[in-house]
């Protein structure tokens, strides 16, 4: 293990005011308590420095030099005093000084784990994170020779493209250095794009036989000073998204079809084993995801194939996980790059047209899913956008999505729907849609950082982050699943009260005894 992750959460359910107060007690006692523990080891060593002092002073007296502990007595009888043992004494006021430190680093680490736990600093750091994401970008000058190089990551990491190792090891770094900036660089961009249509539309807005029906171009001006308005709201990238989509998805129905060929699967072997929490949910949607990216066990599964889990309660209703992996890229894949543009839309019947989208919701439909059954969805990637689609557009019954790595900040997903959002720093998928996700108490995020493991490190700093699991000693892209799973652990064993409640209403979706799991592949054909 040689990458470790730190979260931190916003969102969830909130404490009362009585409740941030004790926590706030709490904190500033164990802050003032760590105060003293650092004074004390202080005053320890400031007794050492006397005692060094006091020995050069008394360095002429025969009974204070150093002596062996055989002529201790005759010592005494000579001089008629009992000498100091200075160098004992001033290894002991060390040992006293390195535990006083001790104790207070343990306390100063409590503190902020007590913190961080109960989201007692979560209004700050989202108020902060929003500032940051409305910082006014050029992106002309700013993004487009960055944005080469991580778009570039992004298509290595899942295998669209190749590059030699310096090349990916400095486009990482890349990614890591400026991920602060990562949603203002996607928000200018957007802006630059709706500029440009908009800009465009002004131009020829005036041409006889305008598409408002009047021969006087009203409409086109008016579409055009829509999207002028739109460059200043929260949803431009999902703005741009749609017009973008106005444009890709007809030429992407020419090239693969827009025909679904959906076919149910039959491995030989279970590979999404029953869930019980969101901690196990993860691990079975990295468990789908890598046995057809080909990194996992051959279960003769191979791309755009998502997994349906039926669950069994005590009292004979029925509970329904649908897992759904990411983006593949395939040509005939319908989780391809064009259908993410799609998903981003403003637009509901765009996005949920896409046909990722209408592939699991017709996977739903023959496995059994009816419209009144609660459903919880998973997602990795393009996977969670179609979990947030499906929250917001479709009829199904959707009661909580959990997002890995996931872009859904705008999506609109209905009042009553639970979202839980793991996103790192550093991956940029998730920052694509240019703003932070809402804190409310439906809905929690969890941002995980991600850093070196040292390589001598004591308990206390262990207990503040979580390794990643088959980690490696270069650095990887981060939109890896188990970086997201290593987030969440680190998240989970805060025992924030907002985590515990989201795992919990999650557990009780899919609560009972699981039935059946089906196997969905798509394709797209002519």
């Amino acid at each position: 293990m040689t990458w470790q992750v730190t979260s931190r959460i916003s969102g969830g359910p909130t404490l009362s005011v009585p409740d941030a107060q004790q926590f706030q007690a709490l904190i500033a006692s164990l802050e003032q308590a760590s105060r003293r523990m650092t004074l004390q080891a202080r005053l320890w060593s400031e007794a050492r420095e006397r005692i060094v002092s006091s020995q050069l002073q008394s360095g002429c007296c025969p009974a204070n030099r150093q002596i062996s502990p055989g002529s201790h007595s005759n010592a005494i009888n000579a001089f008629r005093h009992i000498p100091l043992r200075h160098r004992e004494l001033s290894h002991w006021c060390d040992e006293q000084t390195r535990d006083c430190h001790a104790v207070a680093a343990r306390l100063d680490t409590l503190s902020r784990l007590v913190a961080r736990a109960h989201g007692l600093y979560l209004d700050a750091e989202h108020r902060a994170s929003s500032y940051g994401g409305s910082i006014p970008t050029d992106p002309l000058t700013t993004s487009a020779p960055s944005l080469k190089g991580l778009a570039a990551s992004i298509l290595e990491s899942i295998g669209s493209i190749r590059a030699g190792g310096d090349a990916r090891q400095a486009a990482l770094e890349a990614l890591h250095s400026t991920a602060p900036y990562h949603e203002a660089i996607m928000a200018g961009f957007s802006a630059m794009v709706l500029g440009g249509i908009a800009v465009t539309r002004t131009a020829g807005g005036y041409a006889p036989g305008s598409d408002d029906g009047t021969g006087n171009g009203t409409g086109s001006a008016r579409r055009a000073d829509d999207l002028f308005q739109g460059m200043l709201t929260k949803q431009r990238v999902n703005i741009a998204a749609g017009q973008l989509a106005s444009l890709t998805a007809s030429l992407n129905d020419n090239r693969q079809g827009n025909r679904l060929d959906l076919t149910r699967k039959h491995p030989p072997g279970q590979v999404v084993q029953p869930v019980d929490d969101i901690a196990g949910a993860i691990a079975q949607l990295r468990s789908l995801a890598e046995s057809q990216y080909g990194t996992g066990t051959d279960n003769g599964l191979s791309y755009a194939t998502i997994a349906i889990q039926r669950y069994r309660r005590d009292d004979g209703s029925v509970g329904w996980l649908v897992i759904v992996p990411g983006t593949d890229g395939h040509a005939d894949s319908p989780f391809g790059w064009p259908q993410n543009i799609e998903l981003m839309s403003s637009d509901a019947d765009t996005r949920i047209g896409a046909d990722s989208a209408r592939m699991v919701m017709e996977a739903m439909d023959r496995a059994g899913v009816k419209h009144d059954d609660p459903v919880a969805v998973i997602g990795h990637s393009q996977g969670g956008i179609v979990a947030a689609t499906l929250a917001a557009d479709s009829g199904y019954n959707i009661r909580h999505i959990v997002t890995a790595g996931s872009p859904v900040a705008n999506h609109p997903i209905r009042e009553g729907v639970w979202t839980t959002s793991i996103e790192m720093d550093d991956e940029l998928v998730a920052a694509l849609d240019g703003t932070p996700n809402p804190a409310r108490e439906s809905w929690l995020t969890i941002r995980g950082s991600v850093s070196r493991q040292p390589e001598h490190h004591e308990s206390n700093t262990a207990d503040m982050a979580s390794p990643v699991p088959q980690s490696v000693k270069h650095r990887e892209m981060s939109h890896h699943l188990k970086f997201h799973q290593a987030a969440y652990t680190n998240a989970l064993a805060l025992g924030s009260r907002a985590v515990s409640s989201h795992d919990r209403h999650f557990s009780q979706v899919v609560g009972g005894t699981l039935e059946e799991t089906s196997y969905w592949q798509g394709r797209m054909t002519r």
